[in-house]
């Protein structure tokens, strides 16, 4: 057996690993597997255990578990912690494996024994089993002392008659895991950096505290950022080899060791970007995932440059233009004025002042393209020109300048030509927003009033139903100029039930409109025959929808009211696609919701079931259906507003359905966001 553990016993004459496996008593290692020939290697007349065919039988069963399991398992037998183990576990120190078996743990795992040691004799002495995780371990598995980290338990092995005769291990290797975790903290703060590095030579100065944590892979980090003001540098790697000079990655023995030069990337040459040097730990191993990881920090850096190259050119312009603006700040003052001149008379005198305040001109008119204060230009002098007001190449007219005598156009210099060019640039611009706020106010005007005509006119009036007062109601939002998708209708069918209905198509505009007309006509159509329930028709219309080529979301309620009853009273039977609840007033009790659950909206889903609901209503009943904009308010939620409703339908307790939504229109006014749709029926 050599001393380090890493060879096999024997010399000259000792038998062959094939002549000793055949030697063991059969049954003792059988399930050593691919291990039996370096078991049979094994001197055990040297080892504490002493020969297999003398083991006890707490430790042939031990070992017969530990060989049982795919598991990486050890089991450290007697005083000595003699190791037995399996094939997983030998995976793990091919360092140390054959020379391990049947050795005191403490020979075999000298490094760490002073961290497993105490654990182990603790086990034995009764103190129970122990358990660690991710604990750091310094090994030699590779030939070098390399940074490891393991989860494990040891429990204890006890003997027929109870005594503890041994320790079984069970190991996992979280080597990668902890390491992926800590490098992957190490980049997502790395990530961070574009948010603070505005200018590159700065890359250092943050950079280095972050990369200076992750001290387990970055021994000891320096970067040198060309141009970068003098700073004091680590010495040990201020001296790159001259490889970095075309190669994006050098690795060398430098002063403080085995060293990684790497280039962060970027545009330009190599000799303008930062280079990283960083110490390889002799901890790790040097290969790809390490290199790998390394290039990931240059990276990091390297984007960390680029957005702070973009800011810093984003800056110069701004810079630039910020000098102009000084420049220029006097023509900006006055040119403020000019958002709020809205006729050509108000715009003609702020130009006037900024001539004369800013260039020196004796007066200003504006002549319009289309007429204004002048139809056409006064003639041009040595002391008068002409400037055209343009924009997008539309002409409106021209800037008339009167100057003192000895001074004209040109003899502006090339600042002034610039403040001149703002200055009619400015006016030209406040000129056709005047023109087109003047244009949007009566364009304005006569869309909303063929919006509402437009909608009322997609509006029925509700039938006339013996027994049953209705009444229907269409208002506007207050700031909408469009076609909304709100609607109500109120119809019979051919069996005499009376159908209300409700709904609001998704939009503010002409599909809307459109998309409300096409619903509305389909549900009166599909409803007509009185075959089919509230829930049966909007199946049926959610079903036709995409034929009809709507692709529109909408929500309505559908409730039919049936014909009297000996005493008068009817049956309200409903369905509801997404629609707020309907509200049921004088029906024996305190006004309330139908808040049935409703179902999904027209147009989600062809299939969808629908449920119908039915509720008495006695003579003096009421029920309201309505839109959104009856309860919706901005800043406010939906279920202050339902409540609201309710407590002002309550208000109004035994109103006809006339003055029912009359009443709830006023009481919201002109405040609406939305459109308001209404349709209410009460059994007389």
């Amino acid at each position: 057996m050599t001393p380090d553990g890493t060879g096999s016993p024997g010399g000259a004459g000792s038998p062959t690993p094939t002549e000793a496996a055949a030697a063991v008593p059969a049954g003792v290692l059988d399930g050593a597997g691919d291990l039996r020939a370096d078991y049979a290697a094994v001197d055990w007349d040297a080892s504490p255990v002493g020969p297999p065919e003398g083991w006890p039988a707490a430790l042939r069963t031990a070992a017969a578990l530990t060989f049982s399991t795919s598991f990486p398992v050890t089991l450290l037998w007697g005083p000595e912690h003699v190791l037995l183990y399996n094939e997983a576990y030998a995976a793990l120190f091919p360092a140390k494996h054959p020379g391990a078996l049947g050795r005191p743990c403490q020979e075999v795992f000298p490094e760490i024994w002073d961290d497993i040691g105490p654990l182990m004799r603790g086990v034995m002495s009764g103190g129970g089993a122990v358990h660690k995780v991710d604990q750091e371990l310094h090994l030699v598995r590779r030939g070098f002392t390399e940074e490891s980290y393991f989860t494990y338990a040891y429990s204890p092995v006890t003997g027929e008659d109870g005594a503890v005769e041994g320790v079984l291990d069970l190991v996992v290797e979280t080597t990668a895991s902890v390491v992926d975790a800590r490098r992957a903290q190490l980049l997502g703060q790395l990530a961070e950096l574009p948010t603070r590095l505005h200018d590159p030579l700065g890359l250092a100065d943050l950079a280095l505290p972050v990369l200076r944590t992750a001290t387990k892979d970055l021994p000891l980090v320096e970067l040198v950022v060309p141009g970068e003001p003098g700073r004091p540098r680590d010495l040990r790697l201020s001296d790159p080899p001259p490889e970095t000079a075309d190669r994006d990655l050098v690795v060398a023995d430098g002063p403080a060791g085995r060293t990684a030069w790497l280039r962060v990337p970027g545009a330009g040459g190599a000799a303008s970007r930062p280079l990283l040097a960083v110490l390889l730990s002799t901890g790790l191993a040097e290969d790809d995932v390490y290199l790998g990881f390394l290039r990931q920090v240059a990276a990091a850096l390297g984007n960390a440059v680029a957005v702070a190259t973009a800011i810093q050119a984003a800056a110069s312009r701004a810079e630039l233009r910020a000098a102009q603006v000084r420049r220029l700040v006097g023509l900006v003052r006055t040119l403020q004025e000019l958002p709020g001149a809205e006729e050509p008379e108000a715009l003609e005198r702020v130009a006037a002042t900024a001539a004369s305040r800013l260039l020196g001109a004796t007066g200003a008119r504006l002549v319009l393209a289309g007429g204004g204060p002048e139809t056409s230009p006064a003639p041009s002098t040595s002391r008068s020109g002409g400037l055209p007001l343009q924009v997008s190449h539309r002409h409106l007219g021209h800037l008339h300048l009167d100057w003192a005598p000895g001074r004209t156009l040109a003899h502006l210099s090339e600042e002034e030509r610039a403040v001149l060019s703002v200055l009619t640039s400015s006016t030209a611009q406040a000129l056709d927003r005047s023109s087109a706020r003047r244009a949007e106010r009566e364009a304005t005007a006569a869309v909303r009033a063929i919006a509402e005509e437009l909608q009322r006119s997609l509006l029925t009036a509700p039938p006339v139903v013996d027994g049953l007062e209705i009444a229907v109601r269409y208002s506007p939002a207050a700031e909408h100029a469009q076609v909304g998708g709100d609607w109500y209708d109120a119809f019979t069918t051919a069996t005499g039930s009376l159908h209300l209905v409700i709904g609001d198509v998704t939009g503010h505009d002409q599909r809307a409109a459109a998309a409300m007309g096409q619903l509305r006509n389909t549900l009166r159509g599909v409803a007509h025959g009185g075959r089919s329930t509230p829930a049966g028709v909007l199946a049926e219309l959610d079903a036709a929808l995409p034929h009809l080529g709507v692709a529109s979301l909408a929500t309505a309620v559908l409730g039919t009211l049936s014909g009297p009853d000996d005493d008068g009273a009817r049956q309200l039977v409903w369905s509801s696609a997404g629609h707020l609840p309907p509200l049921l007033l004088g029906a024996g009790g305190a006004p309330r919701l139908l808040d049935e659950p409703a179902e999904l909206l027209l147009g989600i889903f062809p299939g969808t079931e629908r449920t119908d609901h039915t509720t008495a209503m006695p003579r003096g009943a009421t029920v309201l259906l309505y839109t959104d904009g009856l309860v919706e308010r901005r800043g406010s939620d939906l279920q202050a507003g339902l409540a609201w409703l309710v407590e002002a339908a309550a208000a109004h307790e035994g109103a006809c359905p006339e003055e029912l939504c009359d009443a709830l229109l006023e009481l919201v006014g002109g405040r609406v966001d939305d459109d308001i749709a209404l349709v209410a029926a009460r059994v007389v």
